[in-house]
């Protein structure tokens, strides 16, 4: 788990039964929390970054599930963000905590036990963030 102040991020690849929508229904408890396909995860940090912007700007979805993926995929379109992102049905896949270290905590005591998922590859700040500008404006 990474920290900074009062918020914590935990990414975990989970290899186990294949995800169900129940599962994926019960991620959080309180902390934000989404689920990805392997191949969407470049960088954690583009992760942190669609987490962040989900979790404090409250938009552009409803669902702050459903914002980070849009986030992270810098799509306009919800149906496109899931599409891409979605490990419905697979048996590997990552999950993304974010929020106070104790809700991030519980979170991960309701989850399928997993490996710590920090990839880095090529990593641009600015990508996120210029696509979250944009839906402010």
């Amino acid at each position: 788990m990474i920290c900074s102040n009062d918020m914590c991020i935990e990414v975990i690849l989970v290899s186990s039964e294949p995800l169900t929508k129940e599962i994926l229904a019960s991620l959080g408890s309180g902390a934000l929390a989404i689920a990805v396909r392997p191949e969407a995860v470049r960088d954690w940090r583009y992760l942190l970054q669609a987490l962040v912007y989900a979790y404090a700007l409250k938009g552009p979805a409803r669902d702050s599930r459903i914002s980070a993926l849009m986030y992270l995929t810098q799509q306009d379109s919800i149906e496109s963000a899931v599409a891409t992102t979605s490990p419905l049905g697979l048996s590997e896949y990552v999950v993304a905590v974010y929020g106070k270290r104790e809700e991030v905590e519980k979170a991960l005591k309701s989850l399928p036990r997993g490996l710590p998922y920090y990839p880095e590859r090529d990593f641009d700040p600015w990508l996120i963030t210029n696509f979250a500008l944009k839906r402010l404006t």
